[in-house]
């Protein structure tokens, strides 16, 4: 391992923080974040012969389970939360210590929304609605281009999650819900993390892909979406739907989707239309390993950023996006970074309607609320004969 990241730390380094005293020499490792996790996780091992202290002591890692934590990549702090478990292997000759935990957020995951109410929330947007989940916990909310139309209802249902409670209504507005790492809960979009640490390229004097492996799956994609629910301002029974297609799908493959709350039909049609495209975009994904932690630039890969990709096997030249990373360390390979990308489709959202001075969306007629599509072509085929 050589070289520097940030204030100059040996680059590989892995630093844990646990109740002021920090440990070193950690000889694997696996930090976990990404668009597809409430909270990010962590794995790291040591093994190493006893010692014994200038009083003949002999010293042990103060490392608890439930302990509060700070997880730090070359003294750059990338998780913070708690310990979950703490695994010991020893003899009268050496130890072996696992530590595994999770960002703050993870007890969002675990534990219930509420115990004694409030059960239901009038008139309140997604982000006061988790704001109002979160506070308890101690943890941050911060939205990122989030639609502030209010739910008219927000309830929460008995023995859900916090997260499940959060996600439900994240559903509806489709908006990504999912931890920056340092415990703070994101509502976000798609690409908010700006540009990758750097470029991914197979092959050439500049390649810095070690191997990948491409996941093609169309078994959540259908040839019908239809989306029902409640018509909005509609009597009670009322029923609103519209549908969509696939036209990759050619069996029959229907699905059925019934809306969390009321709506219009053009609502209706708008979330038929994001079921397609999101199963689409989430049919097709590539991971690359990479070494180090970090990119030409200098800093480190991250979830939620948009990476350009140049890839003759998958005969892929064009931008896409990082939706989860996974850093590791292992005693034969260093340190090692897997990025898996995926079309921006594949995390595709609604756009929130303009909405009248008075209000009252109904009226208002608007032309585009689903963002252009940023994908290039169905599917990606491996290239004969493509280069090394």
């Amino acid at each position: 391992m050589s070289g520097t990241g940030n204030s100059g730390a040996i680059a590989g380094d892995i630093a844990l923080t646990v109740d002021g005293q920090v440990h070193r020499g950690w000889r694997a490792a696996k930090i976990s974040m990404g668009l597809d996790a409430a909270a990010a996780e962590i794995a790291i091992e040591l093994a190493e012969r006893w010692s014994r202290a200038d009083d003949g002591e002999q010293l042990r890692r103060a490392v608890r389970p439930g302990a509060a934590f700070s997880l730090a990549l070359d003294d750059e702090v990338v998780v913070e939360g708690f310990l979950d478990a703490l695994d010991v292997r020893y003899d009268h000759r050496s130890h072996t210590l696992a530590v595994s935990g999770r960002e703050r957020t993870g007890d969002l995951v675990d534990s219930a929304a509420t115990t004694d109410g409030p059960y239901e929330f009038a008139r309140i947007g997604l982000e006061e609605a988790a704001r109002r989940i979160c506070a308890p916990f101690g943890i941050r909310v911060r939205a990122e281009g989030v639609p502030a139309t209010p739910f008219p209802r927000f309830s929460l249902q008995p023995g859900e999650t916090a997260f499940e409670a959060i996600a439900r209504g994240a559903r509806e507005r489709a908006v990504i819900v999912t931890g920056d790492g340092r415990g703070t809960l994101l509502l976000t979009r798609a690409g908010k993390g700006g540009e990758a640490a750097g470029a991914l390229r197979l092959g050439g004097d500049d390649g810095n892909i070690r191997s990948a492996d491409g996941s093609f799956d169309f078994a959540k994609r259908h040839s019908l979406v239809v989306v029902r629910g409640q018509a909005e301002g509609s009597t009670a029974g009322a029923q609103g739907q519209a549908r969509a297609t696939d036209a990759d799908v050619t069996r029959h493959r229907p699905r059925v989707v019934l809306a969390e709350a009321q709506g219009e039909g053009v609502a209706f049609q708008e979330r038929a239309t994001w079921e397609v495209r999101v199963a689409a975009g989430r049919s097709r994904r590539v991971r690359y390993t990479v070494p180090g932690w970090r990119g030409a630039g200098g800093a480190l890969w991250r979830p939620n950023t948009r990476v350009m990709v140049e890839d003759a096997y998958l005969g892929l030249s064009r931008e896409l996006l990082i939706a989860n990373v996974v850093y590791s360390l292992t005693p034969d390979e260093g340190t090692i970074t897997e990025v898996e990308c995926v079309p921006v489709d594949a995390y595709a959202l609604l756009a929130e309607r303009p909405r009248r001075r008075g209000g009252d969306a109904r009226d208002t007629p608007f032309e585009t609320r689903i963002e252009e599509s940023r994908d290039e072509g169905r599917t990606w085929r491996p290239v004969r004969d493509a280069p090394a």
